[in-house]
Parts: C-alpha cells; structure tokens; sequence
C-alpha cells in the first residue's frame, strides 16, 4: 500500500477511535446523570426501593469494572479494537468519580492510544462532575454495608463481635500507623461491616495488611471512609483483582472445595458480568443502566453485594 494511501487510512482509523472515544464518554455522563436522578427517585418513593436501587447501582458498578479492569494489562490491548477500547472509555468514564480505580483505567486508555497513535498522550481533562454525585457516591457505599449487614452470620456474644472488632482494629492502626485515616475508618458507622469483611479474609488465609494497604487514597475523602475501605476489599477477594494475597498452597485448597461445593449444588454460577457487561455499548440508556445478576458470595470468601433486578424508571417518565 502506498504511503500515502496508508497515510490516509490511519488518519481514518484515528478519527473513528476519536469520535468512538468521544460518544462513549457523553453515554457515560448521560448515565451518571440517570443512575442519580433513579436513586433520588428511589429515595422519595420507600426504604425499600431505595434499598434496591443502591443495589443495583453497586452492581453495575462491579459490571463495569469487569470491563475496564482487563484494559489495565498490556496482553489485552494486542487485540483491542474501536469497540472494546470504547466500552471500557464508557465504563471506567461512568464510575471514575467515585472509584480512583476507574481513573486509573481512563489514563491507561490514554497513554495506549497514544503508544497506537504516535502521539505523546496527556492525562485526561477531568470530566464535569455531575451535580449531585455524592448520591452515587452514599448510594455504592451503602449498598456494600447494607450486603454485608444482611450476610448470614452465626450467632455471636457481644463479646465475641467485640473481640472480631479489637482484633481487626489492630490491624487497621498496623496499615495506616499515621494514624488519621485509620481513625475515619473506625469511627465510621460502617466499621462493623469492614471488620467483618476483614476477619472473613484473614480466615480464609488473606493477608490483611496488604488488602488495606492496597486501598486508594481516595479513602481519605470518601464520606464513608469504612464503608470505601470495604468495597474495595471486596472487589479483591472477589478475584477481581489479582494481589496473590493467599498463599499458593491454601489457595488450591480453596479451590478444590469451592469445586466440590458446585458440584454439591451449593454453588450456582453467575453468568460472566463482563460478557454482560460489554453489551452495554452501544445501547439504549434505559438498557445500558439496567444491570445483570452477579454472584456475590463465592464459597469461601468475604460477601459483596448481590444485584438486585429492580424495574427503574426512566427520568422523563
């Protein structure tokens, strides 16, 4: 091909990516600003649906990171195309105000493109934050107390919980010895959920400290700064993300019984939420906000929380 035709192919490759790039961002905000106006909707209508409603934003939350999270290794770009790189754009774009993780994919995205495309990449422009979005925000945070809240626990003394909280503060102080983070972090009213969380972990052999270590900064200036703390190790234990926070041994223990326990019946498995997922772009906002089921209690892990299908409205309805 001459140099000038493939000069010319490339100047049209570029622009599609460009004007893909550009419409996945404006389905992203158009979603945030849908995804709030239900919540509040949902808020004014009962406790209830407002319960559900958080549930479901907390599960297309998860969704989505299923998207971009594989964008964050080199491997997954040697066969990306426009389509996938703009439906991790869209995905990381909806959720990049309340999770740094997805800010992180958005930079990625950037500095690929830029590798595809020659250019020096820049980091990209902060996105308007929409008016209200710490609706969202409260909405996701809660939404992981409230799952945890409702797990089945065995029944415990007064003094035993005492004693998980002590044990699992100690730990907090160990992660974060300056101190101030680690004082949010107990003082919030979603302690007992990440404490929880985290005594369930250290049992199945994790290594809290690294699971708190590996928590954003945006802990810090999150509203609920346990309830943060606590998504985010969730989404660790999960598989989500890879931390080889359990030894090798003991994770091919797990692994062999939480295959005998599927094989028992206990264990239903999810559909995949990321093949789910990528069908969100490009499609009608009402689909595109509308969120599968995901298994959130994997055999042998801490909880997250469980989608709940709930019948939102559209704002203009």
């Amino acid at each position: 091909m001459p140099d000038n035709e493939m000069a010319e192919f490339h100047q049209r490759a570029t622009a599609a990516m460009t004007a893909a790039i550009q419409a996945a961002g404006q389905l992203a905000q158009l979603l945030i600003e849908v995804r709030i106006v239900q919540l509040q909707r949902a808020a004014r209508a009962s406790g209830e649906q407002a319960r559900q409603a958080r549930a479901q934003a907390r599960a297309a939350q998860q969704a989505d990171a299923a998207v971009w999270r594989p964008a964050m290794r080199p491997g997954w770009w040697r066969t990306a195309g426009t389509e996938d790189i703009a439906q991790v754009w869209r995905a990381a774009s909806t959720w990049q105000h309340v999770d740094p993780r997805a800010q992180q994919a958005r930079q990625v995205v950037v500095d690929q493109l830029a590798k595809r495309t020659g250019q020096a990449g820049e980091k990209p422009e902060p996105a308007r934050e929409p008016d209200d979005i710490e609706v969202l925000s409260d909405a996701v945070d809660q939404a992981v107390r409230e799952a945890t809240d409702r797990v089945g626990r065995p029944a415990m003394t007064e003094e035993a919980v005492r004693d998980r909280q002590e044990r699992m503060a100690a730990e907090v102080r160990k992660a974060w010895p300056s101190g101030r983070r680690a004082d949010r972090v107990l003082g919030c009213e979603a302690w007992g959920a990440l404490a929880y969380t985290l005594d369930q972990a250290q049992q199945a052999g994790h290594d809290v400290q690294q699971l708190l270590r590996s928590v954003p900064g945006f802990v810090d200036r999150a509203r609920t700064p346990g309830a943060f703390a606590c998504r985010v190790v969730q989404d660790q234990l999960l598989g989500r993300i890879d931390l080889g926070t359990v030894p090798r041994d003991r994770d091919r223990g797990n692994a062999q019984e939480q295959s005998a326990r599927a094989e028992s019946g206990r264990v239903v498995p999810a559909a995949d939420p990321a093949a789910t997922a990528t069908r969100a772009f490009p499609v009608s906002t009402r689909d595109a906000v509308a969120t599968p089921k995901t298994s959130s209690d994997v055999a042998g892990q801490a909880p997250a929380v469980t989608a709940v299908e709930v019948g939102l409205d559209s704002p203009t309805r």
